[in-house]
């Protein structure tokens, strides 16, 4: 075992009707457009005058306005006569926003996406392709690891959106507790079996009330993380679930044979647990270990300083399995408008925000590591740098290193298939359902919806 070693910003108002809805965000003005019916199949190379005003639209909360705005007066400082208007929302308000402006057609010039969402929107036909750009030297994705660009294509291949941070999943390990419980951490290299048996081991020698694990059955990222490591394709190309029952019933399984050992919390607390990862159990000192996005582990520690003094935790990779490594990336970028009628100015933005050392050091890989690679090295060598951040960067490149799958999430995944697993297991883990029955609900419900 190893030992452990946001603000000046625009909100988004939700108003009443599709039409005050359309009146106010009105299209981005000053150059030239594609229309939306022509999205995915036109690839405008972004060259021309940088001028006029666009729009820009990102979830976050203050920490991240204030970031996001600082790098925008970079970008206009730097480009005269061009004008930024700057929307945000909190992540679940921000897609809602998004959902009925893709509706009617109105998106804002640029919006940030994630993988996992930007098939719901290639689908619609709002976004442009980037290809064009990339190919006219307007986008420069020559510092950007491949697994990272094609983390940004749609289903048809093309890119549609510009990862400027990657963000990935860890195992969160409160290293106090470990040590306490005689565990350490795991063995570089650790597998699913490894680490099943490092937390039973672990649970017997923990304080009253602290569990080895959160209960992790319901959480998808978890299992992404079980699929990649064992082989298992999670979609197929019709973007229906490409794993079968028996893989899924193997992983509850698993997780389940926990449970009822006492080796993660119950059911009904972890229905009581805060969404928020600062905020979870793992963060306030009650369980040994939970799935940790990368970027978390700063304000984790935080909210761990304050609530158990003297604890620590640190983030490590994965288990692996047969086929390697089980790190997935969710990189987070900017996407471009089929509505947009100021392409050379939104194009000169994703590439400014995504690829300007200034810009990169402003923004201080905020939502995910930066994936400009000397953007990222920068950061990494400022002295300045906390220790817990610098862990998350020099994390991600571990994972990068090791060549990560590049997962294509359909349409619908995460109201769909988010949704239907963690209810699935939840009926297992209240004893409301066989694994069995869990899985065939799941299997039904998902298959039903996914990729429309």
């Amino acid at each position: 075992m190893r030992k452990a070693q946001h603000v000046k910003s625009t909100r988004f108002t939700l108003l009443a009707g599709a039409a005050a809805t359309a009146i106010l965000l009105a299209g981005c003005g000053g150059g030239t457009s594609v229309t939306a019916n022509q999205a995915g199949t036109s690839a405008p190379d972004g060259k021309g005058d940088v001028k006029g005003d666009i729009q820009v639209s990102w979830w976050g909360g203050d920490s991240r306005n204030q970031k996001t705005n600082a790098v925008i007066d970079m970008f206009t400082g730097k480009n005269a006569g061009v004008t930024v208007d700057r929307q945000s929302a909190d992540f679940a308000k921000y897609f809602d926003k998004l959902n009925v402006q893709a509706a009617s057609k109105n998106l804002p010039c640029v919006v940030q996406l994630q993988g996992r969402q930007i098939n719901d929107y290639t689908k619609r036909n709002v976004l442009l392709p980037l290809d064009g750009m990339v190919d006219s030297g307007a986008i420069d994705i020559s510092d950007i690891p491949k697994a990272v660009v094609d983390a940004g294509r749609g289903t048809d291949g093309k890119l549609y959106f510009l990862p400027y941070g990657a963000a990935y999943d860890a195992v969160g390990v409160n290293t106090t507790l470990a040590d306490q419980a005689g565990v350490g951490l795991p063995a570089d290299g650790y597998n699913w079996s490894d680490f099943t048996q490092y937390l039973t081991t672990a649970q017997a020698k923990l304080p009253e009330g602290v569990t080895a694990a959160n209960i992790g059955g319901g959480r998808p990222n978890y299992f992404i993380g079980w699929t990649q490591a064992n082989g298992k394709t999670l979609f197929d190309k019709d973007g229906k679930l490409g794993f079968s029952k028996d893989d899924l019933k193997q992983y509850w399984a698993m997780w389940d044979d926990l449970r009822q050992k006492g080796v993660t919390i119950s059911a009904q607390k972890s229905a009581e647990e805060p969404t928020a990862p600062d905020q979870s159990y793992l963060a306030h000192g009650e369980s040994m270990t939970d799935t940790l996005p990368g970027n978390a582990l700063t304000p984790a520690t935080k909210t761990l300083t304050g609530a158990k003094p003297g604890q620590e935790m640190t983030t490590i990779p994965f288990p692996s399995g047969p086929k390697g490594s089980g790190n997935a990336l969710y990189p987070s970028g900017f996407a471009i408008s089929a509505n947009c009628n100021n392409i050379p100015t939104a194009a000169a933005f994703v590439n400014f925000f995504t690829n300007d050392l200034e810009a990169g050091k402003s923004f201080a890989s905020d939502n995910g590591a930066a994936t400009n690679t000397k953007v990222l090295d920068a950061q990494l060598a400022d002295p300045a740098l906390s220790a817990t951040k610098k862990h998350e960067l020099e994390l991600y490149k571990q994972i990068i290193a090791k060549n990560p799958p590049t997962i294509v999430f359909p349409a619908g995944y995460q109201s769909v298939f988010e949704d239907s697993f963690k209810r699935a297991y939840q009926e297992v883990s209240y004893g409301r359902m066989s694994i069995d029955q869990a899985v065939d609900k799941f299997f039904t419900e998902a298959n039903a919806k996914l990729g429309q």
